[in-house]
């Protein structure tokens, strides 16, 4: 598991804590730490820029010589982007820049020298992307490094997971600010959401019937209206891919990124999908068939808790989602779930099925 210090930082302040010394201490009194990496850095030498003239290469049909500005200097870039076009704010690596890919070197491209790169979100490390230039937004200012735009420089911690088994409490990036808080002797700010007032009329009611108590111990659903999915903020997108997970839209996302904070997996179904207005939690059927969400279909038995409508399954419980009530790109309302699992039963259901799920690693440990 990787731990963000950025992340971190907003729970309890690590001003003056050298990560390497938190990496050892951790490792000393709470669980072991596997590595310790720096990610960002070649933001701070990034720089946006705006396209200013672009010009057919004469010696290579598919490349380019672009001229861009940083308000101060002008560059001459050779680039075989698609989508480079006069007036752009892009990002310009000049050369000597360090990008993850290593040092950007003098470069002659097919007769023409540039100097530096204008750069994709993949050759950033933002994204895997690499159908175009990475477009910055409207009214960044030209000359504008891009830490100011994708924050500063962050430690990321692995810790080894085998060590934090007995520890539930430490599947989520609240869990450890309260460990460096104790290390160090520094003050921890509250868990985010402890006072959630919800306002307005409720949407519509939902039933909730659960029919396997002693397999799920709370079982709490919410229906979410007038919600529209669209990519996630991009200081969400940054922190979740930092610690290893792909963003998909700003309704998955927030659950992921919840989880990763707290420890909590949560769900969230189409509400359409929904069949009955009712959420009911039982034991599968034996030979019960049900899809998850990778689209592989499962033969349950009475020894996995599924999570149903009136109709039919709609989510391996603990472990996956269904594929047919996820978010699809027209959601206009969701549920909202959150539930604590019988943990040996969550372990069982996903080793069955080799589902070894971010959400099945933390309700198999016997999470609050």
């Amino acid at each position: 598991m990787k731990l963000s210090l950025e992340w971190i930082n907003e729970f309890v302040n690590i001003d003056g804590i050298n990560p390497a010394d938190l990496m050892n201490r951790l490792t000393m009194s709470t669980a072991e730490v596997e590595g310790l990496e720096t990610v960002g850095e070649h933001f701070r030498q990034v720089l946006a820029v705006r396209v200013i003239e672009v010009k057919q290469h004469p010696n290579a049909d598919k490349l380019k010589i672009v001229k861009v500005a940083d308000g101060v200097s002008e560059y001459e870039v050779v680039c075989g982007a698609p989508n480079v076009a006069v007036g752009q704010m892009v990002a310009l690596a000049r050369t000597g820049t360090v990008l993850p890919s290593g040092e950007l070197k003098p470069a002659v491209i097919r007769g023409v020298k540039s100097e530096g790169m204008l750069c994709a979100e993949d050759e950033l490390g933002i994204s895997d992307d690499h159908s175009g230039l990475l477009l910055l937004p409207e009214g960044t200012a030209a000359g504008t490094t891009l830490d100011a735009i994708y924050g500063a420089p962050d430690a990321l911690i692995e810790i080894d997971n085998k060590s934090i088994t007995n520890r539930p409490d430490l599947w989520g990036h609240y869990g450890f600010a309260r460990e460096v808080a104790a290390i160090y002797g520094r003050s921890l700010k509250f868990a985010p959401g402890e006072n959630v007032i919800l306002e307005g009329e409720a949407v519509e009611s939902l039933q909730i019937e659960n029919r396997a108590p002693e397999l799920c111990m709370r079982y709490s659903a919410l229906v979410i209206d007038n919600v529209s999915v669209r990519p996630s903020p991009e200081w969400m997108q940054r922190r979740l891919r930092r610690v290893g997970l792909r963003p998909i839209n700003n309704l998955v996302d927030v659950t992921n990124y919840i989880m990763l904070e707290l420890g909590q997996p949560m769900h969230a179904f189409d509400r359409r999908m929904i069949e009955g207005g009712r959420i009911i939690i039982r034991r599968a059927e034996s030979g019960e068939k049900f899809v998850t969400l990778d689209g592989v279909e499962h033969e349950l038995s009475p020894e996995n808790l599924l999570i149903a409508d009136a109709v039919k399954g709609v989510a391996l419980a603990g472990v996956m989602g269904g594929l047919h009530s996820s978010i699809a790109e027209d959601t206009g309302k969701i549920v909202l779930e959150s539930a604590t699992f019988h943990a040996a039963n969550v372990r069982r259901t996903a080793n069955a099925f080799a589902l070894r799920t971010d959400s099945a690693q933390r309700f198999e440990k016997s999470q609050d």
